[in-house]
């Protein structure tokens, strides 16, 4: 299942039904948590002061996750947890699916955070880290797509060159 983009999250997140599906996906998308971790998660897991959040992960660790954005925090102001599960999540995202035409499952989430993120100019290091990766093979898999039009694009933002000849 490839990687959802920044283009159809937002097909995505206009086409949910409800505050809740809008924070899950938001949630997916802005922290790479894995399906378990996000079904699972409560208010009272937000540390809303330094934007993390603290998730049961892979392998029954603790590890300290990006909090979301501010359709999250809503949510979690008003509710203790998004009272759904791992596999109502995944129906949701196919109904969305079919209603779009967009292929996703919770995992294209994760795979899009890593690219967005490595695209955006983040080491495959840091974006390791910030999704609770314990290697770095599986984030140097999924940024693959970062090819030399990518790498060029960030180049020249980094180093101020518009590209045009001078």
């Amino acid at each position: 299942m490839p990687a959802i983009s920044r283009e159809q999250l937002d097909i995505l997140l206009n086409q949910c039904h409800c505050e809740r599906d809008k924070a899950i996906i938001s949630l997916l998308w802005y922290s790479g948590m894995r399906l378990s971790e996000c079904a699972n998660v409560k208010a009272s897991d937000f540390n809303w002061d330094d934007g993390t959040v603290i998730v049961l992960g892979k392998g029954n660790k603790f590890r300290k996750c990006l909090a979301g954005n501010g359709v999250v925090k809503q949510w979690f102001s008003k509710n203790d947890s998004f009272e759904i599960t791992s596999r109502g999540i995944q129906g949701m995202l196919q109904r969305l699916g079919k209603e779009t035409g967009l292929h996703c499952n919770p995992h294209s989430f994760r795979r899009g955070f890593c690219v967005h993120n490595v695209r955006a100019g983040l080491s495959t290091r840091v974006v390791q880290a910030l999704g609770g990766w314990e290697n770095i093979t599986m984030v140097e898999r999924y940024s693959k797509t970062f090819d030399f039009d990518n790498a060029l694009e960030l180049y020249r933002k980094i180093n101020g060159v518009d590209g045009s000849s001078s």
